[in-house]
């Protein structure tokens, strides 16, 4: 088939094109194909014509049902979720009363209070003699250091 009997002027695929890609017909070279399909890919009106020509098409039946089998892994995997949940529940439950029966017998430390902590005046009495004795040796030293520019103190 030539690329004008795929197509249509418009640009879309034409309807014996997709009569013969739904009837899975191979009346196509490998381009043409890659072509259509990357049409496909991107053209929502030719994709809805294109199922819609498959929509009159037989259906495969599959060999083996798995119905049966999909019914045993919904019920074992409701069941893992289900019994997960209660042993996440059952374990924070025997945490809690461990934590909250277990710790009778422990002594906290008593927080320390604003009253339990000396007041401000103690603590800036203590400061200031501090404060007193690092002012006074910071003004000896800045007049020591002053003392050498006087007159007549040359080295």
């Amino acid at each position: 088939m030539n690329n004008a009997m795929v197509f249509r002027e418009d640009g879309h695929l034409s309807d014996r094109a997709l009569a013969s890609l739904a009837g899975n017909e191979d009346c196509f070279d490998e381009l043409e194909r890659l072509e259509m399909a990357e049409h496909l890919a991107f053209c929502d009106e030719c994709l809805q014509r294109y199922t819609m020509a498959l929509e009159g098409g037989a259906l495969l039946v599959p060999e083996h049902s798995c119905q049966r089998t999909l019914w045993v892994r919904i019920r074992s995997r409701t069941l893992r979720l289900v019994t997960s949940r209660y042993a996440t529940a059952a374990a924070a439950v025997t945490l809690a009363l461990t934590v909250l029966w277990g710790g009778v017998g422990i002594n906290l430390p008593r927080p320390i209070l604003p009253e339990d902590r000396p007041s401000v005046s103690r603590q800036l009495t203590g400061l200031t003699g501090e404060i007193h004795d690092s002012l006074r040796e910071a003004v000896g030293g800045i007049s020591d250091f002053l003392d050498g520019f006087r007159p007549g103190s040359v080295d």
